[in-house]
């Protein structure tokens, strides 16, 4: 389940595909070859949803009034072209179905060719990548919908068979005691190499340009993915990093990297239209903070001071 923290106005709203759920069983199924279930029974949902009329009713996010209060978080889909990344028209059909949505929230998209976690994971570091969703973002807008990008660094939970050899970067040298999925099945995760501050500088500066292009592929806004093991939260969280210099040790160096991604977004977008995923207790890619009450309180406070458009929590999982 995803919560949603709003400026002025705080509400829990719901996770995945509420809208259309039916949708996202015949859209799964479809790609595993089951052709008796391609008809969705969508009066059956909707009947059910009637008595949470409450859901259909209009409300303020950021800079946009959404037109209703039914979100679809972030689901991975892997449908790119594993060479290029480029998102194609399974991407444009799937989005586009879902525009019925206050808002779509859209996969990860990595803004390197090192930061890809998953084979196939649609990207927003080229201008074709942007086109690719540029035709995504236009079929939504033709059906009155609005979008955010989920814009992601995968750090060490990249593997370097994705990446062409390349060893995945990481705050610290430590690996995700777990598997990793590579294209030729599952691969134990690999030692990260710990950044420099170069390597620091650089992603902070390809989290800027990964926002230019968002902006010109048409998305209404940005959501940083600062969650499950990912770059951001590896920097966040002190299981995974242990560093010793600006960017590790107390909760506010830490968190350095999180608010200064979060500043070049804002740059491109402005506040009202950017929002950020955390997972404060979730174990997801090996993850542990031992005092994740300080930590995201502080993450919390400086992002209030920012006036960005969402927090968007994950419950916990059971590992």
């Amino acid at each position: 389940t995803s919560f949603f923290f709003f400026k002025q106005k705080t509400a829990y709203e719901i996770s995945a595909c509420l809208v259309g759920s039916e949708m996202c069983i015949r859209d799964r199924r479809r790609v595993h070859g089951d052709k008796q279930l391609l008809k969705p029974k969508k009066e059956k949902v909707m009947s059910g949803l009637q008595k949470y009329n409450h859901l259909f009713s209009k409300l303020k996010l950021g800079d946009f009034e959404l037109k209703n209060r039914i979100v679809m978080s972030p689901l991975t889909r892997c449908r790119a072209d594993k060479r290029t990344c480029v998102p194609n028209e399974l991407h444009v059909e799937y989005y586009s179905q879902r525009a019925s949505a206050g808002l779509i929230i859209t996969e990860c998209s990595q803004v390197t060719p090192i930061s890809q976690a998953f084979p196939g994971a649609a990207g927003i570091h080229s201008e074709e990548q942007a086109q690719g969703w540029k035709a995504v973002t236009d079929a939504v807008h033709n059906n009155g919908g609005k979008i955010f990008l989920q814009i992601w660094h995968g750090g060490r939970a990249c593997h370097p068979y994705n990446l062409n050899g390349i060893v995945p970067l990481g705050p610290s040298p430590l690996a995700i005691r777990a598997k990793a999925h590579t294209a030729e099945g599952s691969k134990w995760h690999e030692t990260p190499r710990e950044m420099t501050e170069e390597d620091i500088q650089n992603v902070i500066r390809e989290f800027r340009v990964g926002a230019e292009n968002a902006l010109k592929a048409g998305f209404d806004g940005l959501e940083l993915h600062a969650a499950n093991g990912y770059l951001i939260d590896s920097f966040i969280r002190d299981w995974t990093n242990r560093r010793q210099d600006k960017w590790g040790g107390s909760v506010e160096n830490r968190g350095r990297l999180c608010l200064e991604v979060i500043d070049q977004l804002i740059a491109v977008f402005g506040p009202g239209r950017i929002g950020i995923r955390f997972s404060p207790v979730g174990r997801t890619n090996d993850m542990y903070d031992n005092d994740p009450i300080s930590t995201y309180t502080y993450l919390v406070q400086e992002l209030d001071k920012r006036n960005i458009a969402y927090i968007h929590f994950l419950e916990p999982d059971e590992r």
